[in-house]
């Protein structure tokens, strides 16, 4: 009975987690790179670029919550948890590669100086999107061999729970 308690505990706090790495903290960073002040020369992105990149945070980053939520509150080594795990993580790929499209991983930034545009800057950082892409591609791997071992070996995962279950309520 504690134990699923427990694991909703655990899914709210793990939801949390996310809320605040995939929506919170790069809203607040794109937010405050909108509009920044170097030397007295504003630099400022683009209010379609922001809107855009914006949106798909809030929308991936719903989903993503939502699967930590199930993942994290799921059983150890149960069907539930492996499947939310893999939707988690597919959900996280395409929250990184949402980047590239909303045009996150190459901003660019007009600079205003008193009333006439100088010109812009441009930072990208597309490489290190494809390297996380490859690192998420190991953890898909890994996450499918979780799932169907899960499936795999239901019973023996159900028998070695039963008998801790039985063990601790003897003791």
């Amino acid at each position: 009975m504690m134990g699923r308690f427990f694991n909703l505990f655990k899914g709210f706090i793990y939801m949390g987690v996310y809320i605040t790495t995939t929506m919170v903290i790069p809203y607040y960073t794109f937010t405050w790179i909108k509009e920044v002040q170097i030397l007295g020369v504003n630099i400022v992105l683009e209010q379609q670029d922001y809107e855009r990149i914006i949106f798909w945070i809030g929308a991936f980053g719903f989903l993503i919550c939502a699967c930590a939520f199930f993942n994290y509150s799921s059983p150890k080594q149960s069907i539930r948890k492996g499947t939310f795990a893999l939707i988690q993580i597919l959900l996280n790929c395409m929250y990184i590669w949402s980047y590239k499209f909303s045009g996150a991983t190459e901003v660019r930034f007009e600079i205003v100086f008193a009333v006439a545009g100088i010109g812009f800057i441009s930072v990208n950082v597309q490489n290190m999107v494809m390297l996380y892409m490859g690192i998420y591609f190991l953890t898909i791997v890994l996450k499918g061999y979780d799932l169907v071992d899960f499936v795999v070996n239901r019973d023996k995962i159900r028998e070695n729970r039963y008998k801790t279950v039985k063990e601790e309520e003897e003791s």
